[in-house]
């Protein structure tokens, strides 16, 4: 399954692919931002079709897209901070498409941390989940994220992380979370990329969007 091409307009002018999944009658939507472009990264990564395949199911919309300076998008890599910017992109457009349908965004890894920065600057989206977030700074990888105090989230957060990862350590996942005030959830014997472990991934995020949108 694929879903209908599209372009978004970013900052600066900036066009990213992208591609929408349509619900006929949705009861939401949700952003979807993927992971590192230097890990393989874009919107076509097996872990957020998964996603989405479920996300459909229960009759919501879905939209994926290429941050800036991946695949066929415009610009440059910007650190995990001009991504945001893209996300902010991405929820507008979604909006501008289901003006009634509350939004949700999910983001894996370096996508996770752009993720939450979004929903921190966005108050109409009201949800959001992060799939093994990038909590600590990388140089030249991503500048992580703040600690919770300095960004203000209102919307529902559930951060979920492979008891096994070690790119995003759990120890660190969950800290964040914790000071956040967030949900946290931890995957028995799953890595940073979920193998074999999709199904309790997506379980959990599809149970906490069920509840918070």
């Amino acid at each position: 399954m694929s879903g209908k091409k599209l372009t978004i307009e970013s900052s600066g002018g900036l066009i990213l692919e992208a591609e929408l999944d349509r619900s006929s009658e949705p009861r939401a939507a949700l952003v979807i931002c993927h992971a590192h472009p230097r890990m393989q990264g874009t919107m076509k990564s097996p872990l957020l079709l998964a996603v989405r395949d479920a996300v459909m199911e229960r009759n919501w919309t879905a939209l994926r897209f290429n941050f800036r300076g991946v695949g066929g998008s415009q610009g440059e890599f910007g650190d995990g901070v001009d991504e945001v910017e893209d996300a902010l992109a991405a929820a507008r457009f979604v909006r501008s498409e289901h003006h009634d349908a509350p939004i949700a965004i999910l983001g894996w890894s370096f996508g996770a941390a752009v993720a939450i920065r979004a929903a921190a600057r966005e108050a109409e989206i009201e949800a959001c989940v992060a799939v093994a977030p990038a909590v600590v700074a990388t140089p030249g990888v991503t500048r992580g994220l703040p600690p919770p105090g300095d960004l203000a989230i209102d919307a529902p957060l559930l951060v979920v992380c492979g008891a096994n990862d070690e790119v995003t350590p759990p120890e660190h996942a969950r800290r964040w979370a914790e000071e956040a005030g967030a949900r946290y959830e931890e995957i028995g014997a799953a890595n940073h990329f979920f193998w074999a472990k999709y199904d309790p991934l997506v379980a959990a995020v599809t149970k906490f969007l069920d509840e918070s949108v």
